[in-house]
């Protein structure tokens, strides 16, 4: 299983990458700081709602977009969220690289 033993590797690799680290880092700073931590679970809780109306093929409710907007407004000045943001980017940014990598070695070659 050469190909599994490559994988873990790789697994590795990304853990040890500067953008993996950063993003825990800036996890753990949201995960310590409870205003920011609260700010983070109410956005992702008023975009399940706002993402289930628009699923459902319905308008969200004016006060739910509302609450989003004042939550994003938040979150914007936030600088403990914004350093989590960008780390998170930057780790997706690095996973879609890789991902198109690997995708150009199977069917480019």
């Amino acid at each position: 299983m050469r190909l599994l033993e490559k994988a873990r590797d790789l697994g590795q690799e990304i853990k040890a990458s500067p953008e993996f680290q950063e993003l825990k880092r800036t996890s753990q700073n949201i995960h310590d700081n409870s205003d920011a931590q609260q700010i983070v679970e109410e956005v992702q809780s008023v975009q399940q709602q706002i993402e289930f109306a628009q699923n459902s093929g319905i308008q969200p409710d004016q006060n739910v977009v509302e609450k989003f907007n004042d939550l994003k407004l938040k979150m914007d000045t936030d600088i403990i969220i914004q350093a989590y943001i960008k780390a998170q980017n930057e780790y997706s940014q690095l996973m879609q690289e890789v991902n198109n990598a690997i995708n150009d070695e199977i069917y480019n070659s």
